[in-house]
């Protein structure tokens, strides 16, 4: 006859065979989850730090597009804010309003742009 230690006795009776393999399948469906969770965790920072990478993009293009209508560069300020749109569509947002803007935006500028090498 086994002896059986008070704190181990589910490993002495017949049951403790499907009682151990219980707890095996517990412990790995509970690394599995964990695994899986840490993985989805990774996967959200990574897309969020790129998103955020974007739009900063689209912050300095914006701004730099601001700065060449006040020094009349509209070939400039019409290849940034192109850019600041291409930045936001990679940003992946969903704000239509926001994209819309910097669309019409764009096409002012590019449009301002074409009249003035137009007449040069």
């Amino acid at each position: 006859m086994l002896t059986c230690i008070k704190s181990a006795k589910y490993l002495c009776n017949p049951k403790g065979k499907e009682m151990k393999k219980s707890v095996h399948l517990s412990l790995i469906i509970v690394a599995a989850v964990a695994a899986i969770s840490t993985t989805v965790a990774a996967s959200t920072f990574i897309q969020s730090n790129e998103k955020l990478h974007e739009l900063e993009r689209a912050a300095r293009l914006q701004n730099l597009s601001v700065i060449a209508v006040k020094n009349n560069d509209f070939a400039l300020a019409c290849k940034a804010q192109t850019e600041a749109e291409k930045a936001l569509a990679q940003a992946n947002l969903r704000s239509e309003d926001i994209v819309g803007m910097v669309n019409k935006s764009s096409g002012e500028l590019c449009s301002k742009a074409a009249k003035v090498i137009a007449l040069k």
